[in-house]
């Protein structure tokens, strides 16, 4: 209830602010037509010609904005005596307005000085930095200031009106980063959209810190416990943040900054493959089921992100290889090569088919003979347009409906960079994670990346990385235990200071969580909910099976790494000896993955969860259904 009150105090206050002239011109001809009409009453009146009359009423109507009312108003009607008070303060409030417009922006600026760590930069304002503004403005506490170089961005003007402090100027100035007091922010954001940009925006903010830090040494101001500052850095290219991954420069972690690569389509792509996982929509138990095949339309960057978090999760009781073809236009060829050369070893984890004809002009024959030769369980749309994505998605599930083919359920991954998204985000059900409810007619999900990913849980609080974080202090709490210090293992760290390539392979872990749970028939569950706490693994078969999935989908993430097998492990030259199947693997090797089964209900303990049945999460679900059937 308070949570509704808020957003909708926010509502009404966004409404004053985007038509406040508009409100306050409103106000001032009332009062002064009020204040007309209340003379008009009141003064006397000379003979027959009421002109005089009507002059002098203007007059002194005009003269109550400027407190020169007559000081004796016992006969005066009650609207005369609110305008007398009104009229003189609305001009006040328009004149402090109006000076505020002209040395607001420097007031505000100089006043973060007693904010310290309380308020946020952003750095570059496109529809990412857009959202996370929005959200810190209508969910936060701490001030936001803005860094932009376009005087005409009508998203600035937006947060502007919102309470944002808006600030002109290059990021990669260092004279604008110290105007907007980057070294006592709190988080730092640099969401240009040029990540090339975004990295020369972000050493410069190292410069700044690095020279403040000195400053304040050098005077002796400067405290040991001080909160250090983070800094996001946006950089979306699948290659750039490979190259930065193991960087020194990006694993910098001071007394003073904390730099942070966030990847957007590697975050997008990871949230949707948590709320739309294929699993969810279908699970094959053995090879005697149809095998896991999945369509993307597309081979942008995210449909890229979306295919390697497949082939790194998509792995079943079956123990077969997933399969994916990508629907993609002739000019796709030279994204299809380079792709390949940066995952050399991803047709040895998945099966990957490339048909190079563009999703929107498939005819309906293709599609039919496409549809005879092999099915498809899930549809991942990732087209660059949104109108191109829902109209494909829609179009090939008409001419399959045509057909009578068998369902196949579509996931559109909407970009949200145009007004489309404006337009029809209202029409959009919210992803649930049960997927019985779609209908089979048309079984269509609409995800709205920017939505459900750019916000202040994911992207400041790691939303996505709980369970990962929990792999490493579990790991990490095994290490001092076996008496093994940083200098022996320089995993043994915390994970705030865990290199990025190893968070990377603790997320990748997290990721097939939820997947081993689904293959046991059971899910996750907060600790308090009302539910029982199912063993977990159930017996010891699923224990094999659990133990071999898990085999299997570290050997994906291997080889995506680039790793081949090697008798002798050789990190320098990505050779590894467990890259060989289950039954090859000796009985100590194989106890490892299963003590990982066995490691997950206290892996959830960590985060507040426990492991539940699906059969008791259903019956409780049933329950609550008659008990609310049954209701007053």
């Amino acid at each position: 209830m308070e949570e509704k009150l808020r957003q909708s105090l926010y509502a009404y206050w966004g409404w004053f602010k985007r038509n406040e002239a508009l409100f306050i011109a409103g106000m001032i001809a009332g009062l002064f037509f009020a204040g007309y009409w209340g003379y008009l009453q009141v003064l006397p009146r000379a003979g027959s010609d009421d002109s005089a009359l009507q002059w002098d009423a203007v007059y002194s109507a005009i003269k109550l904005f400027i407190f020169n009312g007559p000081d004796v108003t016992q006969e005066w009607p009650f609207i005369l005596q609110v305008v007398r008070i009104l009229a003189p303060f609305l001009l006040i409030y328009t004149a402090v307005k109006t000076l505020w417009l002209r040395a607001g922006e420097h007031i505000s600026l100089f006043l973060l000085r007693f904010r310290y760590r309380r308020f946020v930069v952003v750095c570059g304002i496109g529809e990412t930095g857009y959202r996370l503004a929005l959200q810190y403005l209508q969910c936060s506490k701490k001030r936001v200031v803005l860094i932009d170089d376009r005087p005409m961005n009508p998203l600035v003007a937006k947060l502007n009106i919102m309470g944002a402090i808006a600030l002109m100027g290059d990021a990669l100035d260092g004279a604008t980063l110290a105007r907007a007091r980057v070294a006592s922010a709190s988080e730092v954001f640099v969401f240009s959209g040029d990540d090339e940009k975004n990295v020369a925006v972000a050493k410069a903010i190292h410069r700044v810190v690095r020279t403040k830090s000195s400053s304040a040494e050098s005077t002796g101001h400067v405290a040991a416990d001080r909160p250090r500052l983070r800094c996001h850095i946006q950089v979306d290219t699948g290659e750039v943040a490979e190259i930065f991954q193991d960087h020194s420069f990006f694993n910098l972690i001071d007394d003073r900054l904390e730099l942070r690569i966030f990847n957007r389509n590697v975050s997008v792509a990871r949230n949707i493959m948590d709320k739309c996982a294929p699993d969810l929509y279908y699970r094959p138990a053995s090879d005697q089921d149809e095998p896991m095949h999945v369509l993307f339309l597309g081979f942008g960057p995210l449909s890229q992100a979306l295919l390697i978090q497949y082939a790194l999760t998509a792995h079943y009781a079956d123990f077969r290889k997933p399969s994916a073809t990508v629907l993609c236009d002739d000019q796709c060829r030279r994204a299809v090569d380079r792709f390949r050369q940066r995952y050399t070893h991803i047709d040895e984890v998945l099966d990957l088919t490339f048909r190079f004809v563009d999703p929107q002009t498939l005819d309906p024959q293709s599609w039919k003979a496409m549809l005879e030769q092999q099915r498809f369980q899930l549809c991942y749309t990732a087209l660059e347009h949104d109108v191109d994505g829902i109209l494909a998605a829609r179009r090939l599930n008409r001419m399959r409906n045509t057909m009578g083919v068998a369902p196949i359920h579509f996931v559109v991954c909407l970009n949200q960079q145009s007004w489309i998204s404006e337009v029809v985000d209202d029409d959009f059900l919210p992803i649930e994670m049960d997927k019985t409810g779609l209908g089979a007619a048309v079984p269509i999900e609409y995800f709205e990346t920017l939505d459900e990913t750019i916000t202040i849980d994911v992207v400041v609080n790691d939303r996505l990385d709980q369970l990962a974080v929990a792999i490493h202090e579990r790991y990490l709490q095994g290490q001092i235990d076996a008496g093994t210090s940083r200098a022996d293992n320089p995993s043994v760290v915390t994970w705030r200071y865990l290199p990025l390539y190893k968070k990377v392979a603790n997320q990748r872990a997290a990721a097939h969580l939820d997947v081993k749970l689904r293959i046991a028939l059971c899910r996750r569950a907060q600790v308090q909910a009302p539910l029982p706490r199912a063993s977990f693994p159930p017996n010891s078969e699923l224990m094999e099976v659990l133990a071999k999935v898990e085999h299997q989908r570290w050997c994906a993430d291997k080889r995506l790494a680039g790793y081949r097998y090697g008798a002798v492990r050789d990190d320098v030259r990505f050779l590894h000896p467990d890259l060989k199947p289950w039954g090859a693997l000796t009985e100590s090797d194989r106890e490892k993955d299963r003590a990982l089964i066995r490691e997950i209900p206290a892996l959830l303990a960590l985060i507040g969860q426990k492991v539940v049945s699906e059969v008791g999460v259903e019956v409780a679900a049933q329950g609550a259904l008659v008990e609310e059937e049954a209701g007053p």
